[in-house]
Order: structure tokens, then sequence, then C-alpha cells
């Protein structure tokens, strides 16, 4: 479990405790171990006393539906199987009891070994879990009939679908597991000593008592047995031996169940490492052996394989990556934004009416980071930013003599080698994947009186795209770069983005998708209503783009249905819509084209908005989102600081290349997978850039310079919103506790300058200033070392990821604390 070094959390919670085995219960062969079921949660009410009914999936199950994950967990050797044990399929109900809700966590071995010993399995109670999340008994029921072609008991134990017992807890004694259907290559389930069950084969006679067999690679599993192929005229028992007569599932266990645990999913917390196992459907189809003499295959076995987000080789192929900067979006109250600035203490930031379904599914699916934050709050300065991993005072073209460097949008430019070498996308290409961008760049030089479409593409491409397209180069005023027979569009920027996630190849790619929306340099409203989506920056198209979800009906259509979800014209939540609409396209092609498991979408608002353009939090705290299935647990949280500058680093890592040139930033990508990291993220400092006003946070402790009052909009921002605005500050983003808040109940901590209260704190963060200046101006990478620990300026929060390890509100959190 995730808790190194987290004495405090252990002795509140410590591990886990099993739900207890039973032993004692007389078989064959004397006492054998059986496994109770865990705590039961909510019944099916409606199928109460409905015996001899037949219910449909789901229609009739109340909406308590199947809910069943599988998990594979290195670090430990664990696969684990998390269920609430409610059937996936229609049912006949042949007694008197309702389906309830099991929380089911059962631990087996990852990489089971065949024991010495054969083990008998218990004549009823749980022998393994079906794929489908419902446990799977023994043959025999009570008063020791066959429940599987007896006559008496429970007559529905006979059929594939299975009953609920006295405890209503749902389970099946038929080979068919649950499957209306089986074959030889369908994984039915995993047995309790950990051997995978297949479906039956048409001859069995190669099957050992145990119902298993090796593979031509050493490896052992189990087929079921048909009713045809079990002799239930004879006895249960097969004398004293282990291995049982009526084998239709199991005749004994060939490995040992020692080492299974079953857990209760109320009080259980994944490991980090776990990830989501990719079902071995086609085991079964490997050459068979008929040597069926029990011995200890140990030697034979491979190497257990890791398919955690920590071992970026060992994935089927490297992820997908999608890098998504919208322009100007809101942070939402939903998504644990800044407190309100004393000025605008009452100002709430909703979802718009119809609410933001495709975001959230990236947040609520993937990883949402609590703490995020841009290097420099403007939309070209926090892009270089992003692309480079580097702070933009680091931009050649920032090579002015400024001292401090003078960062502004027209200083902070891809340019020179910052183009042509130091940036993700030659780093993905020059590593073979495709690389696109779609969208607003706003990172190049272009000659504004010979500005082309066609030449600015050009331009772009230079910095290691290979495609690009939907392409606005700046902002949408009227300039050079837009002669007003364009505005928004994100039909054109979605349709185009589409066409790499749909195409046919076996090289990944990593696409830089930037929306103008909702940004106002033009009015969304009038965007969607005064021009049509054939209306492009690359000119006018001979046709509607044709997006699935979005323009099935027509681009004119569609756009109505944006203002009808808004209730408002508003151009914040108009483009909102317009945002997650495209976001939900673009999941739709990756899910169409089977890529959605090994893609990485990453989100995130290109700076801060309240206030805009200010070292503020609101200013510089940003939403960050990172969907990635084959890699990162649903409703995973880093509560820890990170920056745009750290995307870079742990894109690369995640994809297993490494980048030919420095950066500042970090790969999180082992903070959220194990307990490895190297690096401490509550005791890390971020430093913070605009024009030439800077700021430090380490841990509570947050100190801002004001260069120049007269040319800082910093300190514009500062007193048009109550914010403490002096040539230095300090400001304690805890307020006298010891971890950071997203929403600091009792006001805005940078209210209040307390650089008096804690002049010490002041002066090593004003060193800590002056070094990153100093590393700046020397092109030296190194971190800055501070003079004092982080329980001098607390820590931002303890223990900062949580994953959970389930599916519903009983879900626990894995806890990972680096001390």
């Amino acid at each position: 479990m995730k808790s190194l070094g987290c004495i405090a959390l252990l002795l509140l919670l410590g591990r886990p405790q099993p739900v207890s085995s039973q032993s004692g219960l007389q078989t064959c062969t004397g006492p054998v171990l059986r496994f109770p079921p865990p705590s039961r949660g909510r019944c099916i009410d409606s199928m109460q006393g409905q015996r001899g009914e037949t219910k449909v999936y789901p229609q009739d199950f109340d909406e308590i539906l199947n809910e069943v994950s599988i998990y594979r967990c290195p670090s430990r050797g664990k696969r684990v199987i998390v269920s609430n044990g409610i059937p996936n399929h229609e049912v006949t109900l042949q007694n008197r009891n309702a389906p309830c809700e099991f929380h089911w966590v059962v631990e087996l071995p990852l990489q089971p070994k065949v024991a010495s010993e054969r083990t008998e399995v218990p004549i009823r109670g749980m022998i393994a879990m079906a794929t489908n999340g419902v446990p799977a008994y023994g043959p025999q029921e009570a008063d020791y009939l066959n429940a599987v072609e007896g006559t008496m008991g429970v007559p529905g134990a006979r059929y594939w679908y299975g009953h609920a017992g006295p405890n209503s807890a749902w389970h099946v004694h038929n080979p068919k597991m649950g499957q209306e259907t089986e074959s030889r290559e369908m994984l039915m389930g995993y047995a309790l000593d950990g051997f995978a069950i297949y479906g039956h084969l048409e001859d069995d006679s190669v099957l050992d008592a145990c119902n298993g067999l090796y593979g031509a690679d050493g490896s052992y599993r189990y087929h079921v047995r048909t009713l045809e192929q079990v002799d239930d005229s004879q006895s249960y028992c097969n004398g004293n031996s282990p291995e049982v007569n009526w084998n239709y599932i199991l005749g004994c266990y060939q490995g040992s169940v020692d080492e299974t645990e079953i857990f209760d999913s109320t009080e259980y917390s994944l490991d980090n490492d776990c990830v989501i196992d990719d079902e071995p459907t086609d085991g079964a189809d490997s050459e068979e052996t008929t040597d069926t003499t029990p011995t200890n295959v140990a030697a034979q076995d491979p190497e257990p394989k890791d398919t955690s987000a920590t071992a970026a080789p060992d994935t089927p192929t490297r992820p997908n990556i999608i890098l998504m900067q919208p322009d100007d979006m809101m942070f939402y109250d939903e998504w644990s934004r800044p407190p309100n600035s004393p000025n605008f203490a009452d100002e709430t930031v909703p979802f718009p009416a119809a609410g933001l379904p495709n975001l959230e599914r990236l947040r609520l699916n993937g990883l949402q980071m609590m703490q995020a934050y841009t290097a420099s709050p403007m939309c070209g300065t926090s892009r270089f930013a992003t692309i480079t991993g580097r702070y933009p005072s680091r931009a050649v073209t920032n090579d002015g003599g400024d001292s401090p460097p003078d960062v502004v949008i027209s200083k902070t430019k891809l340019e020179g080698d910052d183009c042509e070498k130091n940036n993700l996308a030659v780093q993905f290409r020059g590593a073979g994947y495709r690389t696109a961008m779609f969208g607003k760049w706003h990172l190049s030089y272009l000659d504004r009186d010979e500005y082309t479409y066609e030449s600015a593409v050009d331009t772009v491409k230079g910095c290691g795209f290979e495609t690009v397209s939907g392409l606005y180069m700046e902002n949408l005023s009227r300039t050079a770069f837009n002669d007003g027979s364009f505005s928004h569009n994100m039909e054109w920027i979605t349709s185009e983005a589409l066409k790499i996630i749909e195409e046919d190849s076996e090289e990944p790619f990593f696409m830089y998708f930037n929306p103008t929306v909702p940004h106002s340099s033009n009015s969304i409203a009038d965007a969607l209503t005064d021009f049509s989506c054939r209306d492009t920056a690359a000119g006018t198209l001979d046709a509607d783009p044709i997006i699935p979800g979005m323009t099935d009906n027509g681009c004119a259509e569609y756009r109505q249905t944006i203002f009808d979800r808004s209730l408002t014209e508003d151009d914040k939540d108009l483009g909102a819509i317009w945002l997650d609409d495209s976001v939900g396209a673009l999941l739709r092609a990756l899910e169409s084209t089977g890529k959605l498991e090994n893609s990485i979408l990453l989100f995130q608002q290109d700076h801060g908005i309240n206030p805009k353009g200010s070292l503020y939090e609101g200013g510089i705290r940003i939403p960050q989102f990172v969907h990635f299935p084959a890699g990162i647990n649903a409703g995973t949280q880093l509560n820890a600081p990170v920056s745009v500058i750290d995307v870079g680093a742990t894109l690369l890592d995640f994809a297993g290349i490494t980048p030919s040139y420095e950066m500042d930033g970090l790969s999180w990508r082992t903070a959220i997978a194990s307990d490895e990291s190297s690096v401490n993220w509550d005791d890390r400092c971020l430093f913070f850039e605009l024009e030439q006003d800077r700021a430090v946070r380490c841990g509570c402790y947050k100190y801002l310079s004001i260069f120049d009052e007269e040319e800082s909009t910093t300190h514009v921002r500062g007193v048009r919103h109550g914010l403490a605005n002096n040539e230095e500050n300090l400001f304690d983003l805890c307020l006298g506790s010891d971890s950071y808040a997203n929403e600091i109940q009792g006001g805005n901590a940078e209210a209040a300058n307390v650089m008096s209260n804690n002049p010490s704190m002041a002066s090593d963060l004003a060193t800590l200033h002056s070094c990153h200046l100093d590393r700046i101006e020397a092109a030296d990478f190194s971190q800055c070392q501070r003079s004092f620990s982080v329980q001098d300026v607390g820590v931002a929060s303890a223990s900062y990821i949580y994953a959970p390890s389930i599916f519903s509100a009983a879900a626990s959190f894995v806890i990972l604390c680096l001390l």
C-alpha cells in the first residue's frame, strides 16, 4: 500500500485487513480453506420475492449495475479484482432472494506457481472469480446435492446465469461462469490460486484432474468442462483424494491459495503502480502439451511484465499524445479555483447551464492537478514554457539586455534553436512520432506585410511539426493576420485534428491542439452567427466540416444548439460549450479507432483569469487534467505544486524519450505511479515570470517582487483587486496552517503582506529569487539550493497523491507520502 514513510497515517489506517478466511470445513480430505464474502451494499429490492421472473439487464436492475475492474499490481506481484458482484446480463430468478452488491476485492498472485501438492477446492463457497466480477462457487448446493446438474436444491444454480444465495450474494456454479456462450479462447475468470480459467476444450482428455494443462511456453491454466464431460453419476468425493469428481470448473487447485486474500472494498486502497489488466483472451489458443504431471515450473515462468505507467518500454505501443491549451478558459468553481480577491469577494464562476460533460470526463476519469501553475500568465509566454519545458525568460528572443529579462509575448517566441531543436515537437518527431499542430500559435515572428496563410504554415512546420492546419497565428483582432473574413471556428480546427487521429499508421502521434475560444479578441456569439463553418483563415471551404456528434445535421443547426445549451449569450459560456463539444469529438474519434486506451490527453488553461496578467494566485493557478486510461487511474489527484514547465519532461518520460536539451521542468510520472520518485514535490520551489516582475513559491510561502510599479501589470491588477502590491511581498498561502488550500476559508492570502511577521523567510525567498535570476543569466539549469527546510515553510500537502481504488462512493484512496 502506498503509505511509505507515513507513520502517522499507518497508525490511523494501517494495512487493510482481509476478510477472515474460514478453515475447518470437513470435505473429502479434511479441513479446507474457505473465503467468505465481504460486506453487503445496496440490494435490487424490486426483485425480492420475484421467483420465476426473468429480469432484463440493465432495465430491471434499479440502476444498480455491474461494476468490475481487474488490475495488475507489479510491485507486490498481485492481480486484484474489484467488483460489486452484480451480474451483467439477463437473469431468471429461481428463488425469492434479490441480488445485492457485495464489496469484493480479491487479491491473487500475479505470477502463480504450480505447487508440489494439489489442494481440494471447497464443496461449497467461492473457488474462483468470473471476469464479470461474480464469484464462482463449488459444485454442490445445500444437502450435498449437485448444483450444476441435479434436479433438487435451487434450480437456478444449474444455469449459466447463476442465482442469489441466502445472503443475497449472486454467484454461479455452472461452468459457463455467467457467459451465455463460451469457447476455448475465452477467458472465463481466475481460480483462487491465481491461474486463469478458459472455456472448454472439445477433447478434455488432455486436461489433468484439476482441469489444467501446460502450454508450450510452460505456463499453466485451467479449462472448464461441459456438463457432458463430467460424470455426475459418480460421488462428489474421489475417495480421500483432493481431486473431486464433479470437476465442472475445477477438480482441485494446482497452485496454492495461501497468498490469496479477500478484502472489503470500502476499506481498501490500490497500490499506486496498479494498472488495468489486459485480458489474455487469446492465451488459450497457444499450442498445448499433454504432459499433465504436476511439477514445479517456477524456473520456466517468464519474468513478471511490468505494465504500470512507470514502464513505458513495456506498454504495447508508445502513447499517442494530445496537448490541449485553450485561450483564456475560465477556472470554474467546480474545479477548486483560487479564492476571490477582496474587491470581488462575491464572484462565482459556475459551469454553463448544460455543463461541460467532456471536460469533466477528462477530469474525473483521469488525473486532476490540484495545484497546477503556469510559469508566466500570458498566452504566448505560457505556451512557450509548455512547448519547451523552460522558463520564458530563457527564450533566445529575450536576449535584449534587460535585467531581469522582460517576459512579454513580443519577446517570447520560438526562434533559432528554440524552434529548430529545443521543443517538444522536435523531440517527438526525432523519436518517430507523427507531429501536428492545430489552432492558435502566437510563437513566431512574421512579416505582416508579406503574410500569407501558407507562409505561416511553413513557419510553424519549421519548429518540428509535420502537419499544421486550422492555424491562427495570433489573436483574432483585425491585423495583417485577419482580414475580417473569418473568426473563431472550432469545427474547422476539430475536423483537421480528427484526420490525424483517424489516420491508419503504426506510428504514434503528438498533437498540439490550441483552441482560440473563448478568447474575447473576437466575439464568440458573433463568430457563431455572423460566420459559417466554411469561413477559415485558409480561405472558404467547399463544404461544412463533418464531425460525428457535432455537425451531423449541418453546421448552422449545430451552432444553434450551443445557444440553446448556454441559455445566455455570454461569450465565456458559449466558448466553453463549443470547446467541450470539440473535446467530445476527439474522444469519440479515439474510441472509434481503438486508440483511446493508450492515448494521453492533457488539458490545461494557458493562464489564470482573475486577475489575468498578474503573478497573483488567480493569475498563475490553472486547471490541468490528464486522461490516460492505460496509465492513470480514474479519480487520481496530485495535491502538490506543478508547472507547465513540467509538461514536456513528463510527456517525454511517458513516451520513453530522453530529451536532447536541458529543461527547467521535471517529470511527475513516477510521482503518481510509485513511491520511488526522486523529487519531494511538496519540498519544491517554483518560479513565476511576467514583464520584469518575479515570484517564487516554496511550500506555504510565496515571495513577490514588483520591479517597477509604473510598468507592472501585476501592480495594476493588485491595486484593482485589493491585493498586496508593494515592491516586495511575502504571502502565507496556508494562512497559518500547514497545508495549502485550494479554497481558502477566511479570505485571500495575498491580501496581506506578512514580511514584517516573518523577515527571515522573506529574506530566504528573496535569496532564491536572486538565484533564479542568476541561473537564467548564466544559462544554468541547476536547481537553486535553499537555506531552509520544508518544515520552515509548511508542507503543501503531506499526503498528496489520491487515486481511487474503485468505482463507487465507498472508494478509499491511495495515499503516497514522501518525507
